[in-house]
């Protein structure tokens, strides 16, 4: 942890990367299961059925989904920035090729997770976006 990393960042970026190693395993349960049973999860538009899910079943169907059409999906790169407000900021990008066709893809994806209760890490909603400098802007930070 760095001298300038908080402490709802460092606990964040913990839970998060456990959740991330479930998900590159293909365990997409074990992956979202700290997310609370309601909440507001709005997909990027690059996401094949883009769309606002709001539960953490929605959330597991959705990438259970996914990983049936792209198994071997993964993510990589990540970057963590605490936005303002109990704000956080987590940049990665996902590649993975498609069951079927074989053809590969990969796509950059900015989330912003709104942390309700940073003792517990309770998370409201989650906002994706496809760059950086749309996240960061909407967690108040500059880019």
């Amino acid at each position: 942890m760095s001298a300038a990393e908080s402490e709802l960042l460092r606990a964040f970026r913990e839970v998060f990367e456990q959740g991330n190693r479930a998900w590159n395993a293909g365990d997409v349960k074990t992956a979202y299961a700290t997310l609370p049973d309601q909440l507001e999860y709005r997909l990027a538009p690059t996401w094949p059925e883009a769309r606002v899910l709001r539960s953490r079943d929605e959330v597991i169907e959705f990438f259970e989904d996914f990983q049936g059409t792209f198994p071997d999906a993964r993510t990589a790169s990540h970057e963590y920035l605490e936005g303002a407000h109990g704000t956080v900021v987590v940049g990665f990008r996902v590649a993975g090729s498609g069951r079927t066709s074989g053809a590969g893809g990969e796509m950059e994806i900015w989330q912003v997770w709104e942390i309700r209760d940073r003792d517990n890490l309770t998370v409201t909603r989650v906002t994706e976006f496809t760059n950086r400098r749309e996240a960061v802007a909407a967690a108040g930070l500059s880019d």
